[in-house]
């Protein structure tokens, strides 16, 4: 059941606490906008009032008043090119990725000035906000000269586009005199892709699309303030999941079907490693042929660029690729920073059963055996999450995702 406005301006005034204790004195802050934002420098005020020395940057004339009016110093990016911590609301935040969507008060464009120039972002907000995908609808920040025509550039993305308006009726106006298209496009698959698509637009500004900007988010709820940070490494209490999680496991497994709804779940690309396979090789294994390592190197390489590609966009992703051996794992996954294997292992007769039952794969049963002969189950020394899976193979989807938020070596599923 939601909780009603006093419990969450209570957890959002948590989050604003937990995140003001983060502030040390001589910081250059970026103080965001919005009700959360509110709250934080309302709780920044009292300790400048009882000596903490700082000076910050606002990113709306409201939180500017707000401010000045709490002894808040302000300063410039001429002053200050470079600013320590931002501390800022959203409106949603995407669990598994900590993308953005921000705002829905108007104050996005100099919300992501500012948190372009900072050394770390830090979100706050009440644990409503937090989301498996991004679904709201996307604040667009556009030139009011030629609106219609931009609205209809929109469109054609595939959002149904309306222009913000005010309670009495007139056209909304940004602090900087633009206006607002709210756009809602229902779940967002790729937020980084859409935003890019959003701002080649002409007579886009900005948008409220916030992707790989955020360090750390602070939400709360009744069970108190929980921190999703964007990790250096993998596990740990709050840490957040890898860049990339490569499945693997012999065929019929369930790779695909658990990667799928895992993307789904988290909201991350989702890429069948077998579409990468060469020609030559689908119409080897279409005849009932095993591959052999020189088949295999050039399908490896598609697959560890893919992955390269995501690492260096710096978006999530999920990839399933069999691995069968440590060779092939090492030019996949080794010295990749932030690549993960998750292990799918069953039984043979149990995975015999499930390919017997699939229909329009091009490897057809009788290769099991040599997916088996060929399998060299990862070690410890590979730090591999595993799934032994036995049950229906969405059993494991849960379970999948705990050990990716743990870090935790097996999980059995029956």
């Amino acid at each position: 059941m939601p909780a009603d406005a006093p419990d969450r301006d209570a957890w959002k005034r948590a989050a604003a606490a937990a995140a003001v204790e983060r502030v040390q004195d001589g910081m250059v802050l970026g103080l965001g906008s919005g009700s959360t934002a509110a709250f934080v420098v309302e709780l920044l005020a009292a300790r400048v009032r009882a000596g903490l020395a700082i000076v910050a940057i606002p990113t709306s004339e409201q939180t500017a008043a707000q401010a000045c009016a709490g002894g808040i110093r302000l300063t410039d990016f001429a002053a200050h090119p470079l600013i320590d911590l931002t501390i800022d609301g959203a409106d949603q935040a995407e669990r598994g990725t900590l993308n953005l969507i921000k705002g829905m008060g108007g104050a996005l464009l100099r919300e992501k000035i500012v948190a372009d120039t900072s050394e770390r972002l830090l979100i706050v907000v009440d644990a409503s906000k937090l989301a498996d995908r991004l679904i709201l609808p996307i604040p667009v920040e556009v030139v009011p000269f030629g609106i219609a025509a931009t609205t209809r550039k929109i469109e054609r993305l595939g959002a149904v586009a309306r222009r913000r308006m005010q309670a009495d009726g007139a056209a909304y106006v940004t602090d900087g005199g633009n206006a607002i298209l709210d756009c809602d496009f229902g779940p967002i698959g790729d937020p980084g892709g859409l935003e890019g698509r959003l701002r080649a637009l002409v007579g886009v500004i900005e948008t409220g699309l916030f992707v790989n900007r955020a360090h750390e988010v602070l939400a709360a709820d009744a069970n108190g303030v929980r921190s999703l940070r964007r990790a250096e490494g993998w596990g740990g209490e709050g840490a957040m999941e890898p860049a990339v999680v490569v499945i693997m496991g012999v065929s019929g497994s369930g790779k695909s079907t658990i990667g799928r709804a895992l993307a789904e779940r988290l909201g991350w690309p989702y890429k069948e490693g077998d579409e990468l396979h060469p020609r030559a090789n689908v119409e080897k294994m279409s005849r009932g042929i095993p591959l052999t390592d020189e088949d295999r190197w050039p399908w490896l390489r598609r697959v560890a660029g893919w992955i390269d590609d995501q690492l260096a966009a710096g978006q999530p992703g999920i990839i399933t690729c069999s691995l069968l051996k440590q060779s092939y794992r090492d030019l996949v996954i080794d010295a990749r920073h932030g690549v993960k294997l998750l292990y799918l292992r069953g039984d043979k007769r149990v995975i015999a059963e499930r390919i017997a039952q699939r229909k329009g794969h091009f490897m057809p049963p009788s290769l099991l055996e040599s997916q088996f002969a060929t399998l060299e189950e990862p070690g410890p020394d590979e730090h591999p999450l595993i799934v032994e899976v036995h049950g229906a193979i969405d059993e494991t989807v849960n379970d999948a995702i705990r050990l990716l938020e743990q870090g935790s070596p097996t999980i059995e599923t029956h």
